[in-house]
């Protein structure tokens, strides 16, 4: 509403923060890289956006007011001490906490490349299910709403998709990792339609993990 205010935690550049903010009477923006924040500021200047507040520091260590409502969107999956952070957001919010998170853990399309490059099974990170058991083993009481699907992720051509994954999977090129990892993206890559798409992969849903 007009007079609410929204603390974005990990708020980046504002993709979430800047449309929220012209529905709502201020958002504070809280990121630990400074280039995200530089970006935020320029594109609320760039739009006419002034009730942005961004502060610079990692969640646990920043001070800033509670606001009435606190969104973590993607945010929390390589966090140790999850407990302790969501706590803290829970602590902030004077009226909801909003998370929008991920089925299944980022990166998760390149576990059967992993195994083809590294010969062990790669190690997910935590998505939606073991997000919302550790929300409610706090005690609390979440609700989950399905809030989008997106497509799985396709290439223009083959070469795209070795340098979509070389980073992600940490091969350098030219490296005997790297071959491998070509052969790897051969055999699972297939056409559909003008694009290429790994034969494993799924939609990317997301849904809207919540608590008052």
């Amino acid at each position: 509403g007009p007079d609410g205010t929204l603390l974005d935690v990990g708020g980046g550049a504002g993709r979430l923060a800047l449309p929220l903010a012209l529905r709502c009477r201020g958002v504070t923006v809280v990121d630990s890289s400074e280039a995200m924040l530089d970006a935020l500021q320029a594109s609320a200047a760039e739009s006419g956006i002034d009730n942005v507040t961004p502060v610079f520091g990692e969640w646990q260590d920043v001070f800033v007011n509670p606001a009435d409502v606190v969104l973590c969107a993607h945010v929390v999956y390589t966090e140790p001490d999850i407990a302790d952070f969501i706590r803290r957001l829970d602590a902030h919010a004077g009226k909801a906490v909003l998370m929008p998170t991920f089925e299944q853990g980022p990166q998760s399309h390149l576990a059967p490349l992993w195994r083809a490059v590294y010969g062990e099974e790669r190690v997910g990170l935590p998505g939606l299910g073991e997000l919302v058991t550790v929300i409610e083993e706090m005690g609390l009481a979440p609700s989950v709403e399905p809030a989008e699907s997106l497509s799985p992720r396709s290439f223009a051509t083959r070469e795209a998709a070795v340098e979509h994954v070389r980073p992600r999977m940490f091969v350098r090129p030219g490296t005997e990792r790297d071959r491998a990892l070509r052969s790897a993206v051969d055999d699972l890559l297939e056409r559909e339609g003008d694009r290429y798409k790994f034969t494993h992969s799924e939609p990317r849903r997301v849904s809207l993990v919540s608590w008052q």
